[in-house]
């Protein structure tokens, strides 16, 4: 564990060997007990790019955490984040290959990778974690989930921009 920790001060971690630091973390244990929990948050955070990875869970210090709510939400403080994981997106990991699980947690990402903790604008923020959702491949499963969701307007301002992200 030592060395893994001086590869990363070095930043020398290869991506597998950043995915298995994220996974090993004594805060992610819940998701090591479930097998389908950790065959979807790997094959999530195989889908990362490095700098991705490194950025949001080393350098931000960010961990899964189970919490009670509805899909999920980031949170941050001065010296971790926290990716919340309500019931509702942990039923849907523990089923094999829920595509629009993985595209919620890749928008949760996108806002600490973003950096929107100190954002007022929240629509312009929700429209931008939705849009690194649809670069890292979630296009499809972002659009599904938001249709899935209750009409309002912020779900169609969110729509709206995903169709011309897909047409651009």
């Amino acid at each position: 564990m030592l060395d893994n920790v001086k590869k990363i001060w070095k930043k020398e971690l290869t991506k597998n060997q950043m995915i298995d630091f994220i996974m090993s973390m004594d805060e992610h244990f819940w998701i090591r007990e479930d097998q389908y929990i950790n065959l979807n948050i790997l094959e999530f955070l195989e889908r990362l790019p490095l700098r991705v990875l490194h950025k949001v869970f080393y350098l931000d210090s960010t961990i899964f955490v189970q919490s009670t709510g509805r899909f999920a939400c980031s949170v941050t403080n001065m010296h971790q984040n926290a990716i919340l994981i309500f019931p509702e997106l942990f039923d849907h990991l523990t089923k094999i290959n829920d595509g629009w699980a993985k595209a919620v947690l890749a928008h949760e990402v996108g806002h600490i990778y973003l950096d929107h903790k100190n954002s007022n604008d929240i629509m312009e923020t929700q429209v931008d974690a939705d849009e690194f959702a649809c670069e890292m491949g979630y296009l499809d499963e972002i659009e599904e989930f938001l249709h899935e969701q209750k009409e309002s307007v912020e779900k169609g301002v969110r729509l709206t921009f995903i169709t011309n992200y897909y047409f651009a």
